[in-house]
């Protein structure tokens, strides 16, 4: 059923049909109500899964990942309500639905992959369980809440706009403390990231996670935000979380437990290559596009002509083609890694 939405999406988007121009509900309804369907026999299947364990706690990584799949069907749901689809309420909802993809559906499935994989690298336990749960229902709690802060100085009520920086600012509670917990189960062991570079991606990926997630509460206050976004800044923040959190901790886990299934190895030199043109390629990139949007965001505020931020940005676009240029690398490589830890010899 997911293949089946992304394929019919994809295409519906490619032929011109869509649903309006919302950020990530552009699928006609009827797609989207397929991928609903997925989310919804992953969770079931998942969950029976775990209620037929033959222990009586539930390991960190299960929670997260039940937790993914649970919220989003929530967010799905209220996606396709139609009365919320007029007016101030859709573009509330809009915030909502894009913001809670991302912190609700891609963060905790990484976050899970963390949980589960670390230890299984190190063949030690997580540093705290009880730091693990606390980090799990403070998410909860604030992340929900923040997809305003998407609207400010918008027609939006100011209220709602605050409370999204309120939260957006509490969200570094769970942000610290899952990172460090992270970081204090690998703490002492560093050093093997110079020989296992499954170890090195789920490094990278939480540091991304601390600096991205961290920036995004920088990014929330209306002083910030009114240098920042709808330049190019925005867009080196997203390439540092989903890419440099997301992707390297998809990554990590896919090295770290591919191998396990399948008894073949992509080799040293093939997840040296991908892990370096990755690294560099999108380091490059977020730096010049941050740095960049930050030139941009002065242009506008010091009332230059709209033309000079672009002529301004010029040298960091071609920054951003050199980091693009190593990251689409990275992903042939990656691709090749995969196809010999699944097709490869033994």
């Amino acid at each position: 059923l997911f293949n089946i939405a992304a394929v019919a999406g994809t295409a519906a988007l490619v032929l011109g049909y869509n649903w309006g121009d919302l950020e990530y509900r552009e699928w006609p309804w009827p797609i989207r109500l397929i991928f609903l369907a997925a989310l919804l026999v992953t969770a079931w299947n998942l969950i029976a899964t775990v209620a037929r364990r033959s222990t009586e706690d539930i390991y960190l990584s299960n929670w997260y990942t039940m937790g993914a799949l649970l919220w989003t069907c929530v967010i799905a749901i209220v996606a396709v309500l139609p009365w919320y689809q007029v007016g101030l309420g859709q573009v509330a909802i809009s915030g909502y639905y894009m913001h809670n993809a991302v912190g609700m559906w891609f963060t905790p499935l990484a976050l899970g992959v963390f949980y589960y994989a670390i230890p299984k690298i190190l063949s030690r336990p997580i540093y705290s369980y009880a730091l693990g749960v606390f980090a799990f229902w403070t998410n909860l709690c604030f992340y929900p809440l923040l997809g305003a802060h998407h609207f400010l100085f918008s027609p939006l009520p100011w209220w709602l706009q605050t409370t999204a920086i309120v939260f957006s600012v509490a969200m570094l509670v769970p942000v610290w403390g899952g990172s460090a917990n992270y970081l204090l189960t690998m703490r002492g062991r560093y050093r093997d990231m110079t020989h296992a570079y499954p170890l090195g991606f789920i490094f990278v990926g939480v540091i991304g996670y601390l600096v991205g997630s961290s920036q995004g509460t920088l990014e929330a206050f209306r002083s910030l935000q009114a240098l920042w976004h709808f330049n190019n800044f925005t867009i080196g923040h997203s390439h540092l979380t989903m890419y440099g959190f997301v992707n390297f901790a998809i990554w990590g886990g896919i090295y770290a437990l591919l191998p396990l299934a399948t008894k073949k190895t992509a080799g040293r030199v093939g997840i040296a290559l991908h892990f370096w043109t990755a690294l560099v390629g999108s380091f490059i990139y977020v730096i010049s596009l941050s740095i960049g949007g930050t030139v941009q965001g002065l242009d506008w505020t010091q009332g230059k002509p709209f033309i000079q931020s672009v002529v301004d940005m010029q040298p960091y676009y071609v920054w951003r083609g050199v980091g693009g240029l190593l990251m689409f690398v990275s992903h042939i490589v990656f691709a090749w890694n995969v196809w010999r830890m699944v097709w490869g010899e033994t």
